[in-house]
């Protein structure tokens, strides 16, 4: 039932078949109270990325919805993530987690909803990160600088770590020209702002 899921989860992929598997295993194991979902846009995958997410669309049908596109989106200069995953959340919490990346703690966003329940004044949370490369860590991120102007000048926030209010970015879109392209940096900056 959509109007009992809290958080919708939002994904794009494109030939990603060799993270895919991981990224949907880091959402399917999350320990929640409550119900989510994964929008998850396949931009016209010519690998077996769209298998992948099939199978896993099968077993969890009521989490894993995706759209697959049969012609490439974002080369006709369509934002897939706003055209189709955004205009279907019905959500009041939006996780975003690209094809390529995946989350490694199961209570992910059980901590990030509790925290945004309990904080009515905070818009966005985040977390550090860590980034691998054939399996070697070569970055760990700890993040202090998340001001306006910190985010303006490094942007220290990643996209796989947040998780926001949806009316913000209800706000952000409706303040905006509908064609405005909505890059990560732009929905931080308003969150902050």
């Amino acid at each position: 039932d959509n109007s009992k899921v809290l958080v919708s989860i939002c994904c794009l992929a494109y030939n990603h078949e060799s993270y895919i598997r991981e990224c949907l295993d880091g959402f399917i194991m999350q320990k929640t109270n409550f119900a989510f979902e994964v929008l998850i846009n396949d931009d016209a995958s010519n690998d077996n990325t769209a298998a992948i997410i099939r199978e896993y669309e099968v077993k969890y049908p009521e989490i894993i919805k995706p759209i697959y596109q049969t012609e490439n989106q974002y080369s006709l200069g369509i934002r897939p993530i706003n055209q189709f995953n955004w205009t279907r959340a019905k959500s009041k919490y939006i996780a975003m987690c690209e094809g390529d990346d995946y989350w490694t703690d199961p209570l992910k966003l059980q901590k990030q909803v509790d925290y945004l329940l309990e904080n009515n004044n905070s818009s966005l949370v985040f977390t550090n990160y860590s980034v691998r490369y054939d399996n070697k860590l070569i970055l760990n991120k700890e993040i202090s600088d998340y001001s306006f102007s910190g985010i303006f000048k490094a942007n220290p926030i990643r996209t796989v770590s947040c998780c926001f209010r949806k009316s913000y970015l209800d706000e952000l879109v409706f303040t905006l020209s509908k064609n405005q392209t909505f890059l990560d940096l732009s929905i931080f900056l308003y969150m902050a702002y």
